[in-house]
């Protein structure tokens, strides 16, 4: 996806498309653009980014919230993608592995005849589809054990955005206040070393 004005958020401010331009194209799947857009300009509005450090912070806020529903889809697609192998684990000790496995594939490709006798099989044996749903999880729990790691590395890296984003506006708030003191003491010097006029003195030549 290019960086360019015409993806800045409508209501951003100029210097945010200029930073926005500084950075390199995130590596977005299809169809994730829209929904990248739509989570940063909820963002910008949110979170105001004041300069090119919260800029870049909030980017990575957005990018690694996609990572997340990401990773959450490979998940669910990964489940539906071998139900197959969980059904004929499941009914393997019911049908033998030989028939499991053709019954399996019959019903991964919805034929009629597959799919009313996986059923009548399972309901034989009072199992139901969170038994293939188990089993699809054993035979898979390595693979969706990394992506669950990679989904808490995404989280992590999310949440250590909006840390740098308030710890940086902390500082910058601890700055201000400090250089508004500076220049309040600065005013008392000023005021406590002008020289006073006393009784006797006068203003002007006599």
């Amino acid at each position: 996806m290019d960086r360019t004005d015409a993806n800045c958020p409508k209501k951003a401010r100029p210097d945010d498309c200029e930073h926005r331009a500084l950075l390199d194209p995130l590596p977005l799947f299809e169809g994730e653009e829209k929904i990248y857009e739509q989570l940063l300009t909820q963002a910008d509005r949110a979170l105001s980014p004041a300069d090119i450090f919260e800029r870049m912070w909030v980017e990575d806020f957005a990018y690694s919230s996609i990572e997340v529903f990401r990773l959450r889809r490979l998940e669910v697609n990964l489940i539906r993608a071998n139900d197959y192998k969980g059904l004929s684990e499941a009914i393997t000790p019911l049908v033998g592995l030989s028939r499991a496995e053709t019954l399996a594939k019959g019903w991964a490709a919805r034929e009629p005849e597959a799919v009313e006798e996986v059923n009548k099989t399972l309901t034989s044996a009072g199992l139901s589809t969170d038994h293939i749903l188990a089993q699809t999880f054993s035979v898979k729990l390595n693979e969706l054990e990394r992506i669950d790691h990679q989904m808490a590395l995404a989280e992590a890296r999310r949440n250590a955005a909006l840390h740098e984003i308030e710890r940086h506006r902390q500082t910058l708030g601890q700055r201000l206040r400090r250089a508004a003191q500076q220049v309040e003491d600065g005013q008392f010097r000023v005021i406590e070393n002008t020289p006073t006029l006393t009784g006797g003195e006068q203003c002007g030549d006599d």
